[in-house]
């Protein structure tokens, strides 16, 4: 719709043409809506000679217009224009008022605003005349806080006297300044206007010579179509393919009505995005000193800014727009069931035959596929997929309507179908298959058997041809499905040896075991959507019906009254490392006895063994000679203790020092051997260390 076509013209805002006589707005005769919020309108209609045709737009559309609009003269005519009024921001608009009208307290403030004017004032049956020098405030002090009980306007008369009038005694008062008059009323008639205008005019002026079609197309914010399906089986042929039916809800919210236009619903979801190319906008320019005065104390910070008029009323009105939207589209929806099921009581109430008995009533299905034939045909446009009306439809403004656009039998698979995540109680669903052309658009649908409605399901997701989606709509009473979950691990099976780490692989199995009972007199098909645990794979069964949407599915007959267990295995490898460098020697012979070591990996944990077993014994003997070492030492202690408290004068005594002084020679003697052995070990224990460590580092399994 936005693509080049043939004549077709550049907006050119503002541009002048020759005056000419002005048609008629052309009436709408396409209209084509989407999923993305934008409907396209396309009007054409006859002009004659220099021709000027005006539209009338709501302001919030202006946004869409400007970047779809389009105007194309289909006869020997060209368009010289396309001029649309302007908006201005609001507070643009009064930058120019010096005054403005506060919300709160609007008389104090707005007279302090025009300190200097001069003001002529009544109360009291006296009249004064003076220029304001202000508003004061009158507070007194109640219960210990300053309470402002009024005002007072302070005036300077003509003769010099300041006079006070209390503000709210004041009956009447006029502004002598008659500038100042003007921008009160033109402040006052601007923010009023604000409030109402809500329509821009467009007008696509067109030059030429005699009578041509004009044609003019644009996208605007629209609601989108919705869609909605009706199943209908066959209730004396339960094998027979089911009538699809499905209708398309549009929505008149223009202000033109829709009389005999084509119209087409288009399935996905086009990019959009709104961008404002109807504001205008003004570019902050910064502020510059004037040349010459760059040496003066000018405080350039401190000039005076233009005040901006407030605009909340203005977005207020705006906001409220969406909510008289939103309470009309109810309505329309409401009355849209009123009709749906007067049709359907209108079809169960068809008469019988004529003649004596009365005829055998054609099944459902057959009733509604003679008495309601689709309207539009699919195709494909790009990379979207339309459903384009083959008859004129009417829609008066403000109303809506149900167009069929499909009617034709449909491939499917009724069953019963468990998802936790869906319910806890296993339901009643249709596979709806696509085998047609047509994309399904996503909606809800009704099921019916005869004039019996079965149930509501919805259809999430767009159904492209070839594809197939799951519909529950009603919750089986005959069909219980009970889940249990184990969980257990096996013993270690598989061993790898890597620079010094010994990774352990055993399996850990997660098995849901679901106990079906079908309670009901038919066999039926069950399907089961198990969540896929992602560390997990599949064990049993082998593979499932198929995997969507992070479940595994399973499909599982039923015989009438048959109880069953179905399991579920999914398995995972659990991983345990150890690293040999940190194990003792009796933790390596406990591995040396597993059944999952490789014969190569036994032998080199028996040599790690081995080293390990010597490192031992090496700490053993300098344990050993730690503890005579301290043993020597402790003797020592005694020895010197004891002789220093013996006396030099007696000879016995000083024969048991000299056998204590040998005493401690011999242990001293000891003592240093015993360092050397130690010393010696523990150079040894540092190299069996160093082996050991090479010696792991260096294995890797092959």
């Amino acid at each position: 719709m936005r693509c080049a076509m043939g004549g077709l013209l550049c907006l050119v805002a503002f541009c002048a043409v020759s005056a000419g006589e002005t048609a008629e707005p052309p009436p709408v005769q396409k209209v084509v809506l989407y999923k993305h919020g934008m409907g396209y309108l396309e009007r054409q209609g006859k002009v004659k000679d220099n021709a000027t045709v005006s539209f009338a737009f709501r302001a919030e559309q202006m946004k869409d217009l400007l970047t779809s609009f389009y105007a194309v003269d289909l006869g020997n005519g060209k368009i010289a224009s396309v001029q649309y009024e302007t908006r201005d921001p609001l507070s643009k608009q009064l930058q120019d008022i010096q005054i403005n009208v506060p919300e709160n307290a609007a008389l104090s403030q707005f007279l302090a605003q025009l300190k200097g004017a001069r003001l002529k004032a009544k109360a009291a049956g006296e009249t004064v005349d003076g220029r304001i020098l202000g508003v004061e405030p009158m507070v007194e002090t109640v219960n210990n806080q300053a309470v402002t009980k009024g005002f007072r306007l302070v005036l300077l008369t003509d003769n010099g006297t300041i006079r006070s009038l209390d503000l709210y005694a004041i009956t009447e008062f006029s502004l002598s300044d008659e500038a100042l008059q003007r921008d009160l009323r033109r402040l006052l008639d601007i923010t009023l206007d604000s409030k109402y205008t809500n329509r821009k005019k467009l007008t696509v002026s067109s030059t030429g010579q005699g009578e041509r079609e004009l044609r003019v197309g644009y996208l605007i914010e629209m609601p989108i179509w919705k869609c909605s399906y009706r199943v209908i089986f066959d209730e004396a042929k339960k094998d027979a393919p089911p009538l699809l039916q499905g209708w398309a809800l549009a929505e008149n919210t223009t202000e033109d009505d829709w009389k005999d236009i084509s119209i087409s619903f288009v399935a996905g979801n086009p990019l959009s995005y709104v961008m404002d190319l109807y504001s205008p906008f003004y570019v902050q320019r910064p502020r510059v000193p004037i040349p010459g005065l760059q040496n003066l104390n000018v405080a350039w910070d401190a000039t005076p800014d233009v005040d901006a008029a407030p605009v909340a009323l203005a977005e207020a009105q705006e906001d409220a727009a969406p909510a008289m939207a939103r309470l009309e589209s109810a309505k329309r929806k409401a009355d849209f069931a009123g009709r749906a099921r007067q049709t359907m009581d209108e079809v169960r109430a068809m008469p019988a035959a004529p003649g004596g008995a009365p005829a055998a009533a054609k099944p459902m299905a057959d009733l509604l596929s003679q008495s309601v034939a689709s309207m539009a045909k699919g195709v494909k446009v790009g990379e979207l997929f339309s459903y384009e009306g083959q008859g004129k439809v009417s829609i008066p403004k403000g109303q809506a309507a149900m167009v069929p656009i499909l009617s034709q039998a449909i491939q499917g698979q009724r069953l019963v179908y468990y998802k936790a995540a869906f319910s806890p109680k296993p339901a009643n669903a249709f596979v709806l298959r696509n085998d047609m052309d047509l994309t399904l658009e996503a909606g809800a649908v009704t099921f019916f058997e005869g004039g019996t409605s079965l149930g509501e399901g919805i259809l999430a997701h767009t159904l492209p041809p070839g594809s197939q989606e799951v519909v529950p709509y009603a919750i089986d009473a005959s069909v219980d499905v009970n889940p249990q979950v184990q969980s257990r691990r096996e013993p270690f099976f598989k061993a790898t040896l890597v620079d010094g780490i010994l990774t352990l692989t055993c399996t850990e199995t997660l098995a849901n075991t679901w106990k079906l009972v079908n309670r009901g007199k038919t066999p039926v098909t069950l399907w089961i959507d198990q969540p896929k645990n992602m560390a997990y794979r599949l064990n049993k069964p082998e593979k499932p019906l198929k995997e969507v949407d992070h479940h595994y599915r399973f499909e599982i007959p039923l015989k009438a009254g048959e109880t069953m267990d179905f399991a579920v295995e999914e398995k995972r490898d659990v991983f345990e490392t150890v690293h040999l460098a940190n194990c003792q020697e009796d933790q390596i012979r406990f591995y040396l006895g597993q059944a999952y070591l490789r014969n190569e990996q036994k032998a080199f944990l028996k040599e790690v063994a081995a080293a390990m077993a010597e490192r031992a014994e090496v700490q053993r003997q300098v344990q050993e000679w730690q503890q005579q070492s301290q043993r020597l030492q402790e003797e020592q202690r005694r020895l010197r203790d004891n002789m220093n408290s013996m006396r030099a004068d007696r000879p016995k005594e000083q024969e048991l020092r000299a056998k204590w002084v040998e005493q401690l020679g011999q242990a001293e003697d000891k003592l240093t051997a015993l360092r050397g052995q130690i010393d010696e070990a523990g150079a040894k224990q540092r190299q069996l260390d160093e082996e050991l460590a090479k010696k792991i580092r260096s294995y890797r399994d092959q």
